[in-house]
């Protein structure tokens, strides 16, 4: 394989190779009496005229292999920036759609497909390439319509505000996690590779090429530009948009043989020649270790001229004061990650992060109960966000409908907060609810009043999540009882309701933590089971 890096050629390097390996396999025939066929043998240039790769095709009697193409399940070649250079990667994930039979799998089986298989699919591309904007739409949009059980081309509105579904739940969302943050996060752990792993074949390689900073915060202009270059783009275009990577990578002193004093981020704050920039000019030996500034006689000894008092002086005791805790380890400097507890960088820690900073931000965060399964969490999650087909909301997308009133109740207008909560049978069984688990009685007309009441009782933090999980329960037969009085002929018995409530959350809550209990503890009382 051919290669010249930004799409520069250099022609006598290369004539002179080819030369040399045609003189290698004569020598080799005329030795052993063995000739290699290489009439079957392909060769490839990347960034390169493809006339001069025919030559040189020609010369070594092989056949020339046209870019792009698909090797160890990666694409070589091409340019990667183009939408229709992804399109294999986009079929691929639409055939894999088509396999499963989305309206048999409920929406915790399509949730766990999503965020496990559909964003696992291209993440070896993910982790080379940038990928188009163009592209992650494309795949956002296919991710979108199966988790609300829409076929790719149809044209049924869609409850659930995609955007917000993939922020994390500590900020509102459900944690999905979007395709763009994935891709930068797997790019930017290249950068991380490279600069804590220097005995590597990819980090030689890329000083090889670039030189031993690796061009790292260097822009470049426009063109064609390596993979590497790329990576190093990107993440100077994060940087302009707030999210500078770099800022969490520091330097954990070891032997301080290998860290520049005055260059490297090695202490809090970052880079000592930005934040001390006049004492930094009175240095003579720019580039000197940490080991080798503390090891001279006194902290002014390289410096050009002692401080002269005022922003100098000042600034040359804080550096003063800085270096007076620095000790040395037997050990060698290493990068950090300041993201992760362990240190360890880690791609989760980048996608929260760039998360936080381009995904909407909520009021409230996801409260998510393991008591109960997934798709119960996840209708929680669309009563909060008001993101249920009640026939207001069909109503207000200019959906002619024979009536907004409430289904379960036939008087107030089906709202969220009317039908989960300020509905006569909602709150008869809440108040059913409340005298059976023993706690403090009030009305509440909305989700916020709920969470407001919720959080003032007094109960064991597991005992009080195991409510949550009730009223959980309640939610979701709520909603099933409603869809029943409207799409089946014969209507449900209101009596058995609260019974239905009593069971199923028994059955759900049992079964999912790790406290033994019976029937007859959970009739009773079950704000007194040990959890």
């Amino acid at each position: 394989m051919f290669y010249a890096d930004d799409g520069v050629f250099v022609g006598q390097w290369c004539e002179s190779n080819i030369t040399s390996l045609v003189h290698v396999l004569e020598c080799f025939y005329m030795v052993s009496g063995l000739r290699i066929n290489m009439s079957k043998s392909k060769i490839v240039g990347v960034n390169m005229d493809c006339d001069k790769v025919n030559r040189a095709a020609v010369r070594l009697g092989c056949l020339f292999l046209k870019t792009s193409f698909s090797y160890l399940g990666s694409i070589v070649g091409g340019h990667m920036s183009w939408k229709h250079t992804w399109n294999k990667i986009v079929e691929r994930v639409k055939k894999r759609l088509s396999k499963w039979k989305m309206k048999t799998l409920s929406i915790r089986g399509r949730m766990t497909l999503v965020k496990s298989v559909l964003g696992s699919m291209p993440i070896f591309y993910f982790s080379i390439f940038k990928v188009p904007m163009g592209v992650i739409r494309i795949l956002e949009a296919l991710r979108s319509h199966f988790f609300n059980g829409h076929e790719t081309n149809s044209k049924k509105a869609s409850w659930v505000n995609w955007k917000k579904a993939l922020v994390s739940k500590d900020r509102g969302g459900l944690g999905i996690s979007s395709l763009f943050v994935m891709n930068r996060g797997l790019m930017f752990k290249w950068v991380w590779r490279f600069l804590t792993q220097e005995s590597t074949l990819s980090t030689r390689v890329i000083k090889a090429i670039h030189g031993e900073d690796g061009r790292i915060g260097v822009t470049t202009r426009g063109g064609p530009k390596s993979c590497w270059m790329v990576i190093i783009q990107e993440m100077y275009d994060l940087s302009k948009n707030g999210i500078d990577l770099m800022k969490y990578m520091r330097i954990k002193l070891g032997n301080e043989e290998n860290t520049a004093f005055w260059e490297d981020k090695w202490c809090l704050g970052g880079a000592l020649k930005d934040r001390y920039p006049r004492v930094y000019a009175l240095e003579s030996c720019k580039h000197i270790t940490v080991g080798a500034k503390l090891n001279q006689p006194y902290l002014s000894f390289s410096f050009r001229r002692n401080p002269r008092g005022g922003c100098e002086q000042e600034q040359f005791e804080k550096v003063k004061d800085l270096v007076k805790v620095v000790s040395l380890a037997p050990m060698s400097d290493r990068w950090t990650w300041e993201l992760e507890n362990t240190r360890d960088f880690s791609v989760a820690s980048v996608r929260k992060l760039i998360d936080a900073k381009m995904l909407p931000i909520m009021e409230n965060k996801t409260r998510w109960i393991n008591y109960v399964p997934i798709k119960v969490n996840i209708h929680a999650w669309k009563v909060m966000k008001n993101s249920l087909p009640t026939r207001f909301n069909i109503s207000s997308r200019g959906i002619c409908i024979d009536s907004i009133l409430c289904a379960n109740c036939d008087t107030g207008v089906e709202t969220a907060s009317h039908l989960f909560f300020s509905c006569c049978m909602a709150r008869k069984v809440a108040k059913l609810i409340i005298r059976w688990w023993n706690v403090s009685d009030e009305e509440f007309d909305s989700y916020d009043d709920w969470v407001a009441w919720l959080v003032s009782i007094r109960l064991p933090m597991k005992n009080k999540k195991m409510l949550e999980g009730v009223f959980y329960v309640m939610w979701w037969l709520l909603w099933l009882f409603r869809n029943k009085i409207i799409l089946e002929d014969k209507a449900p018995k209101k009596e058995m309701f609260f019974d239905d409530v009593v069971s199923k959350s028994f059955y759900w809550c049992r079964h999912k933590c790790n406290a033994s209990f019976g029937w007859n503890d959970w009739l009773k009382n079950p704000n007194l089971i040990p959890l």
